[in-house]
């Protein structure tokens, strides 16, 4: 067995680059282009569908072909509404599960690159003990620390803007559906 590590500084790097991209559902083209430039040197053709699938095909002439597939998108939201307060709330893009949602840090892309923020919901002591719902899309809310709503609109928070979870590089498996 070879005792030569398949890791070096450009897989990492790849790994580094396409952990940190954004690819949310719908939006997946930018993760699929980072991954095939990786492949290139490696398959003969590519095959992507509108699913965010990319496939890397080797020899495909032959009657028996190898295919390297991966389809990746990641839990996102888009930005609904923002109240005079300045709290955020979204709507589902795609499978999102709302009730994990409540303390994750996320990433909203906006034109003036990404504003962090973090989901909340009501604190404890303003819930009424054991009439205490569960996270909802009604009451689950992204506060970016502005004062009010003006205030996340100059930070370039504006409705339909897509957010993703805060993964960064430390998750070393992005939700990747082989």
């Amino acid at each position: 067995m070879s005792t030569k590590s398949i890791i070096n500084k450009k897989s990492t790097e790849f790994l580094e680059k396409y952990l940190n991209n954004a690819s949310p559902t719908g939006y997946e083209w930018e993760g699929q282009k980072i991954w095939m430039d990786y492949i290139k040197p490696y398959v003969d053709e590519f095959i992507t569908d509108t699913y965010g699938t990319a496939v890397g095909v080797i020899n495909p002439s032959a009657k028996f072909k190898v295919v390297i597939e991966g389809h990746s998108d990641e839990i996102s939201w888009y930005v609904n509404y923002i109240t005079e307060n300045g709290l955020i709330y979204v709507i589902r893009n795609g499978g999102s599960d709302h009730q994990i949602a409540p303390s994750k840090w996320v990433d909203i892309h906006t034109k003036k690159g990404i504003v962090k923020g973090v989901f909340g919901w009501p604190a404890i002591h303003t819930r009424t003990p054991g009439k205490e719902e569960t996270p909802k899309l009604d009451n689950i809310s992204i506060d970016i620390g502005a004062k009010n709503k003006k205030e996340v609109e100059k930070m370039g928070v504006h409705f339909v803007e897509q957010l993703t979870i805060e993964l960064g590089v430390l998750l070393l498996l992005k939700l990747l559906d082989y």
